[in-house]
């Protein structure tokens, strides 16, 4: 994914559902997000640690402190609104929404926040996350991830936690959308049905997203 400026506020979005995904963000991961140079992301992780929003667990290992994670939620609230008015004012298909959103979110001021939200509804963003108010207080759903999904069970897709353009695209290929129903195999893995049976989904894929049981 290619940005042409990345700013601290894209850090702790990709932070935090880096965290979601896989209980941590890596320089690796973040530098091959945003198509960027390792160097340039452990000079900002840097930056965000002296800021106190960001916190080195381990080695090689960050997740966002309590005031990162607060700051992550007002800027995720103009994200998923982006997102919102993208899917439903443009029509946009749907595993294009998070890269473009990045596009626009840093211009959405609450003023067409709360236009959005008055016409269309913000309580949750397409890939079913939900929106922060105003003060970045959120509510998360008591859905399930992919580790804690029993074997021989049926699930339904509550959300994407990981955007990632890979992943997205598996998804819409697939027709794998929120409110999609999804069945957890014997091993243990994640399918789902087609014309010519069923398919496993990747475990990376099955990962990024999170589950209601049914």
């Amino acid at each position: 994914m290619e940005h042409g400026s990345i700013t601290a506020e894209d850090y702790l979005k990709i932070i935090d559902e880096l965290t979601n995904y896989r209980g941590y963000a890596t320089l690796n991961d973040i530098s091959k997000f945003f198509s960027v140079t390792r160097q340039s992301v452990y000079d900002e992780m840097n930056i965000l640690i002296d800021r106190g929003m960001v916190e080195r667990t381990s080695k090689g290992e960050y997740v966002l402190s309590e005031k990162g994670k607060h700051e992550a939620n007002i800027f995720l609230r103009k994200h998923r609104i982006a997102e919102i008015l993208l899917s439903r004012a443009l029509k946009m298909r749907w595993d294009l929404l998070d890269s473009e959103a990045m596009g626009i979110e840093h211009g959405i001021t609450e003023t067409i926040a709360s236009l959005v939200c008055e016409n269309y509804g913000c309580e949750k963003c397409p890939h079913g996350n939900p929106v922060p108010d105003i003060s970045g207080n959120v509510t998360e759903p008591n859905d399930l991830s992919f580790q804690e999904i029993g074997k021989y069970s049926h699930v339904r897709v509550s959300r994407v936690i990981f955007e990632s353009d890979d992943v997205l695209r598996y998804l819409q290929s697939n027709s794998i959308t929120p409110g999609a129903d999804l069945v957890v195999g014997d091993d243990g893995g994640v399918y789902f049905g087609h014309e010519g049976g069923r398919s496993m989904i990747p475990e990376d894929i099955a990962a990024a997203m999170k589950f209601f049981p049914q």
